[in-house]
């Protein structure tokens, strides 16, 4: 017996334990299909655009409340959310120009139906006191607080603004 386990350790004593060819291929394989099946899960487009969406509303909220306190005139966001669009307006309720953002047009306005990024989100409501509007006064305040809800499927957000100290805050719904 011993003279056999001699002879076994000879004939392999040059090999390393591994993995086959085949055990490696397997291996591979369960991993492409585990990942074909999680990623896209994970990584769904319309999740990304509608928290994108939110977080651009946000921002443009801080630009309007914030370039009103720099130029000391009141700013207003308007929403239209039949065309999934809104627009920020100086005291005049002239489009901003905002050369900046790049695009076709000089003016501050988006447009989720036609930026591709934001496909399928839809303003489901703006509302502000009965309006679909929003004004910054010269010291940052809003006239009426209010909330602004968007959704991509069953995805929802709701982007809401303090009616005093005009407090810009998200929530999922």
């Amino acid at each position: 017996m011993q003279r056999m386990n001699r002879q076994y350790r000879g004939v392999f004593a040059g090999f390393r334990p591994g993995y086959t060819l085949v055990e490696v291929l397997i291996v591979v394989t369960i991993l492409g299909i585990a990942a074909g099946i999680v990623v896209p899960s994970m990584l769904s487009v319309g999740k990304l655009g509608v928290q994108a969406a939110a977080r651009m509303v946000i921002s443009d909220l801080l630009i309007a409340q914030n370039d009103a306190v720099a130029k000391q005139k009141p700013r207003t966001v308007r929403f239209n959310a039949g065309k999934e669009h809104y627009q920020l307006e100086d005291e005049t309720n002239t489009k901003l120009t905002a050369r900046w953002r790049g695009g076709g047009s000089d003016n501050y306005e988006v447009s989720f139906r036609d930026d591709q990024r934001f496909s399928g989100v839809d303003i489901v409501r703006a509302d502000f006191g009965g309006e679909s509007f929003i004004t910054f006064d010269e010291l940052g305040a809003p006239n009426e607080g209010g909330v602004i809800e968007l959704k991509f499927n069953d995805d929802r957000y709701e982007v809401s603004v303090a009616a005093f100290t005009g407090k810009v805050a998200i929530k999922r719904m």
